[in-house]
């Protein structure tokens, strides 16, 4: 049977397992020292009720009470950040007593990864979001200053391994950064030469034959688009293409004969389809400026050929023989599926010409 006393002087109460070891205990307390730890207790409830508490209004960052980065960046003083903050400090303490603190280290080395990065096309912007760091930050370390000082000297360990450790490949490029179409270029004129149509890997792209087109013929793609590329060329190199109905077929054996015209070389073709070097003669391959006839003539037609799938000199050729046949500007660019004033330009061009 437990027995409680309470010390009418100074208020200190305990509860012991029975009255005689309550007679004998309670009577030993101290009346002073239970008033100081009443006092220090009070004192800290004033200075809690005191401490003013900021959330994180950083525009980027996240941070969270209870951490030292919310004590110093956001000068949050409640009881957990505070506590943090004193934890931080006395670590610090411990480490320089014991010969162990290191708070910086040279920062060359990132220095001269950040240039390597941003030389293989992975700009300030993405190196500070993929290093979780300001991007302030990293173009400072970037940049040395004009007057010749060298800038920062010395970075924090965290921050040189955030940095040190991002990778030079295409993956962390940014989604909308230019890269060289080269590649991109080769997996898609490689699969159309093994029977793969162009409206089908425009559809599995999520793209139009249009936008596809655009990216085969122009120098840059967007990193994004080469990674799409990439993968799905991964997926289908070594498949056939579907050829189970008589219009599957057709497309597959018309993919082949437009690849063999131009001279596009299929997946085993290329030991890297990235870095090797372009084949100086190939058989059936033609030059840029020879006239694909059925293309020609399908527009003349009107059979779906936009103006924006002919090479400039079969836009011209076509446009001539269109004028030739009487057929106005606005008829002309409503068949071709463009504007009156790109007509125009080109009428124009013929006829300097």
């Amino acid at each position: 049977m437990s027995a409680t006393r309470t010390c009418p002087a100074c208020g200190y109460s305990g509860t012991y397992a029975s009255d005689a070891l309550a007679d004998v205990h309670h009577a030993r307390h101290s009346c002073a020292k239970h008033r100081q730890a009443t006092e220090r207790a009070r004192r800290r409830a004033q200075r809690a009720q005191g401490r003013v508490q900021r959330d994180c209004n950083h525009p980027r960052a996240r941070h969270i009470h209870g951490t030292r980065v919310a004590y110093v960046k956001d000068r949050c003083r409640c009881i957990d950040c505070t506590a943090a903050n004193t934890a931080t400090g006395r670590a610090v303490h411990r480490a320089q007593n014991f010969g162990r603190w290191q708070p910086f280290v040279d920062a060359a080395p990132v220095r001269e990864h950040i240039r390597a990065l941003r030389a293989a096309g992975i700009g300030v912007e993405q190196i500070a979001l993929l290093a979780g760091v300001s991007t302030s930050h990293v173009r400072e370390l970037a940049d040395p200053r004009r007057d010749g000082n060298p800038g920062i000297r010395r970075v924090r360990p965290e921050t040189a391994h955030r940095v040190l450790r991002i990778r030079i490949d295409q993956a962390n490029r940014a989604p909308h950064s230019h890269v060289a179409s080269t590649g991109t270029r080769r997996r898609l004129q490689a699969l159309i030469a093994i029977g793969w149509p162009h409206d089908e890997l425009a559809a599995r792209l999520g793209r139009s034959s249009t936008a596809l087109q655009r990216s085969m013929l122009s120098d840059a793609v967007t990193a994004q688009t080469a990674q799409d590329v990439s993968a799905l060329y991964e997926q289908l190199w070594n498949l056939r293409p579907p050829q189970s109905t008589d219009d599957q077929r057709a497309a597959a054996d018309a993919a082949r004969a437009f690849a063999a015209e131009r001279g596009w070389l299929p997946p085993l073709a290329w030991d890297d389809v990235d870095t090797d070097p372009d084949p100086r003669h190939h058989a059936g391959r033609v030059e840029e400026d020879d006239l694909d006839e059925i293309a020609i003539e399908r527009a003349l037609a009107g059979d779906g050929v936009h103006l924006e799938h002919l090479t400039p000199a079969e836009q011209d050729e076509v446009v001539r023989r269109l004028t030739e046949r009487g057929k106005s500007i606005r008829d002309i660019a409503q068949q071709l599926a463009t504007t009156k004033r790109t007509i125009s330009r080109r009428r124009a061009s013929i006829k300097a010409a």
